[in-house]
């Protein structure tokens, strides 16, 4: 890859992480805390559901990101204690989705992917295109993947489909973020979005299948069943 290309990747990828997570304030001791513009009452009340959460092992730290994001966007304390609530009952389901042994990334992923209106179903249908990736970081990739794509108006289960088919064939990180770029040129230049998705993932696939070793990284098709 030229210094180029490394450097519009690195650009990419920064752009992904919200401003509010990139900035997110902390205590003196270094730990996440909640922004000072709160009014008493407000941080008394979040303090409790932070802790409740802390309380059944789910991830705290996204709900201080919500919190701060709120505050910059100028949200009053009302509409912040409300996105965080929110923000815990997705977690709550993207656990229950995922099981007790994912991570924060991949549970913060799942829950925004839920957020943007991604059905259960098809974040099942991603979970279950993951086998082989033990650690969930690919997974935890295809999933804000996703929720780039919905972004920008691609139909849920086209973009599922599409970032399906790439797990499926163990494809590195850098195929998720060139996938992103096409579409987003695609649809810049006046493609439907869906339209866009599946040409793109087409030809995608076709020049993966092209390149030498396609066949071992393909996940092992499953063997039919012996008639009885």
């Amino acid at each position: 890859m030229t210094p180029l290309a490394c450097r519009a990747m690195l650009a990419a990828l920064i752009m992904t992480v919200p401003v509010w997570a990139r900035a997110q304030q902390t205590d003196v001791t270094g730990r996440p805390a909640l922004p000072l513009r709160l009014a008493p009452e407000t941080r008394a009340t979040l303090e409790r559901l932070i802790d409740s959460v802390r309380t059944v092992g789910l991830p705290v730290n996204p709900l201080f990101d919500k919190a701060a994001e709120g505050v910059l966007k100028g949200a009053d304390d009302r509409r912040i204690v409300a996105a965080v609530q929110s923000l815990v009952r997705e977690l709550g389901s993207a656990r229950s989705l995922l099981g007790s042994a994912s991570n924060t990334a991949l549970l913060t992923a799942v829950a925004s992917a839920l957020h943007a209106g991604v059905s259960p179903a098809d974040v099942r249908r991603l979970v279950a295109s993951s086998t082989g990736d033990a650690d969930g970081h690919l997974l935890t990739t295809a999933i804000v993947t996703l929720v780039d794509l919905v972004a920008k108006r691609v139909p849920p289960t086209a973009a599922v489909s599409s970032l399906a088919e790439l797990m499926s064939r163990r494809v590195p990180e850098s195929q998720y973020l060139a996938l992103r770029s096409e579409v987003e040129q695609d649809i810049l230049a006046g493609r439907a979005p869906d339209v866009a998705i599946a040409d793109r993932t087409r030809a995608r696939v076709r020049a993966l299948d092209e390149q030498p070793g396609a066949a071992d990284r393909a996940l092992p098709a499953k063997r039919p069943s012996t008639p009885r």
